[in-house]
């Protein structure tokens, strides 16, 4: 997949992480994950509903289900299973929360790169981030807020930059999907995650009307 509709070629300065600017360079991944998650959910509800499941008793069945078929679908994107929400090379993160607060993370996380930024897709019923429980979660909220980067934008040119990380959270009801969050996060104190700003991007984004769920007012 070509990344150049999404980034400013040739741009060797800090790149704007504002929330418009990022929304704006990534808006085509965005609007294709958002159908390739609108697609896993409405798979996953007719899996269910073939075999008479209950979805509720096994959300995580639910969640790898969106998650596979949307990779699928994402793969001129270069999509890949998140490891860090592999409950299988996150062992650490389960060992280390026993609460229920994360369980939307476990195999329903993917990744996605280009040039300028890094993207984790995760499911999150409550709009927060994982709490940062271990190495890998807390090595990807390490970075500056945005603001202090503006104020290098219109420093010297240098080597490119460490991609931005950015972290896109989704839950659906009833095979819609009604959260589609960007968050950029800014470190932590401790386990609590610092947010350098949070985007509901069902109003700014334009879906198919087929796949268009609700938002949150």
């Amino acid at each position: 997949m070509n990344f150049e509709c999404c980034h400013e070629t040739g741009t060797l300065a800090t790149v704007d992480q504002s929330p418009g600017a990022i929304v704006t360079r990534l808006r085509p991944l965005l609007l294709a994950v958002h159908e390739a998650l609108s697609q896993g959910v409405t798979v996953s509800a007719a899996i269910h509903v073939a075999h008479g499941w209950n979805p509720n008793a096994d959300r995580h069945l639910d969640h790898q289900l969106v998650r596979r078929e949307a990779m699928e679908r994402l793969k001129p994107w270069g999509a890949d299973p998140d490891e860090l929400s592999d409950p299988l090379l996150a062992r650490q993160l389960q060992f280390a929360d026993t609460s229920t607060d994360n369980l939307g993370l476990p195999m329903s996380g993917l990744i996605l790169r280009t040039p300028t930024d890094v993207l984790r897709v995760w499911r999150s019923d409550d709009g927060e981030l994982p709490a940062a429980a271990t190495d890998g979660l807390r090595a990807f909220y390490r970075q500056a807020p945005s603001r202090q980067l503006q104020l290098d934008l219109e420093a010297p040119k240098r080597e490119r930059p460490a991609p931005g990380h950015l972290a896109l959270l989704w839950a659906d009801s009833r095979a819609v999907v009604t959260r589609f969050d960007l968050v950029r996060p800014a470190g932590h104190i401790g386990r609590r995650v610092q947010v350098d700003w949070h985007v509901d991007l069902l109003p700014r984004l334009t879906f198919p009307a087929a796949t268009t769920g609700g938002h949150r007012q």
